[in-house]
C-alpha cells in the first residue's frame, strides 16, 4: 500500500517587536529625507491611510479611478499632496508603544510649510503592521490629530500664509480633486468636546470604582491624563495606566456620544 502524502508543516513567522519599530520608525526617517520610494516601499499591497483620522481614508490595492490600476497610486499621491512639499518634523513625547502588531507612537509634528509658516499638531499615531510577503509592512496608519487648530495656525492675511492657503488648495484640488479637497476639510467635524467629555466621565467613573465604566476598560484605571484629542469618532489620551505611560483611544457612537470601544495601549 503507498504512503499517504502529509502535508507539509505550516510555519508561521512572528515579526519581534524591534522589527515592527524599525519598519514604523523608517517612515518619519523616509519623510524628513524626502524619499518617496523608501516611503511607499513601507507599506503592504493592501494598505488604509487615515490622516487625519474623519478624513477620507486613502486605499491601496483597490482599483484606482484616477491612474487606472490596482495598487499605491493614491498613496503617491497623498504623498505629492501632503508631504512632498513641506519639511516633516517628529517630535517624540514618550517611548513608543508596541502592543501584538500595532504600534502607537505619542508625537507633537512640526510641519513647514514654506515662507516660513510652521504649523505644529499633538498627535496619537496607530500604526497597524502585517506580513506582507515574509516581511514586515504597514498595514495602516490612523493620524489622531485635530483639524480646526492646525488651520488656524496658517490661517492668516500675512503674504506668507496667503501664499501658503493658495498653493495648497491649487495642489489639492490637482491631485485630491474637488471631493478629496473637500473631505479633508470636513474632518474638523469629529466628536470635539463633547466627546472628550463622555472619556473624561468614562475615566472618572473607572477611576470611582464603577463596575460599568472597569468592564468597558478591561478592569484598567487610567490616569494622569495630559493630552486629549478627538478625530473623527474617535478620542485619544495620553494617560497612565499602573504608573506606566499608555495611550488611550476611545470609539465613539456619534449619536449618543458614548464611549462603544475603549483600547489601552501599554
Amino acid at each position: 500500500m503507498a504512503e499517504t502524502p502529509t502535508a507539509a508543516p505550516v510555519v508561521t513567522r512572528i515579526a519581534a517587536a524591534q522589527e515592527l519599530l524599525d519598519v514604523v520608525l523608517a517612515s518619519p526617517a523616509a519623510v524628513a529625507v524626502h524619499d518617496r520610494n523608501a516611503w511607499l516601499d513601507l507599506f503592504a499591497t493592501r494598505h488604509v491611510v487615515e490622516d487625519p483620522v474623519g478624513g477620507r481614508p486613502v486605499l491601496g490595492g483597490l482599483y484606482d479611478r484616477r491612474s487606472h490600476m490596482r495598487g499605491g497610486a493614491p498613496l503617491a499621491r497623498f504623498w505629492d499632496t501632503f508631504i512632498a512639499p513641506n519639511d516633516i518634523r517628529f517630535h517624540v513625547e514618550h517611548d513608543d508603544i508596541v502592543h501584538g502588531l500595532d504600534v502607537v507612537r505619542d508625537v507633537t509634528i512640526e510641519t513647514q510649510l514654506g515662507g516660513g509658516v510652521v504649523a505644529k499638531a499633538p498627535m496619537h499615531l496607530l500604526y497597524e503592521t502585517t506580513l506582507d510577503e515574509g516581511a514586515p509592512r504597514i498595514r495602516r496608519i490612523a493620524a489622531h490629530w485635530e483639524v480646526a487648530p492646525m488651520f488656524a495656525q496658517v490661517a492668516g492675511v500675512d503674504r506668507a500664509k496667503l501664499g501658503v492657503a493658495a498653493a495648497m488648495s491649487a495642489r489639492m484640488l490637482r491631485l485630491q480633486g474637488l471631493g478629496g479637497s473637500l473631505a479633508f476639510g470636513l474632518a474638523v467635524r469629529s466628536v470635539g468636546e463633547r466627546g472628550k467629555q463622555a472619556v473624561r466621565r468614562l475615566i472618572a467613573d473607572g477611576r470611582r470604582g464603577d463596575p460599568a465604566a472597569l468592564k468597558l476598560l478591561g478592569g484598567r484605571v487610567v490616569e494622569n491624563v495630559t493630552k486629549l484629542i478627538a478625530a473623527g469618532d474617535a478620542v485619544t489620551a495620553t494617560c497612565t495606566v499602573d504608573g506606566a505611560h499608555a495611550v488611550l483611544f476611545c470609539y465613539l457612537d456619534r449619536k449618543t456620544m458614548r464611549v462603544v470601544r475603549p483600547v489601552v495601549y501599554s
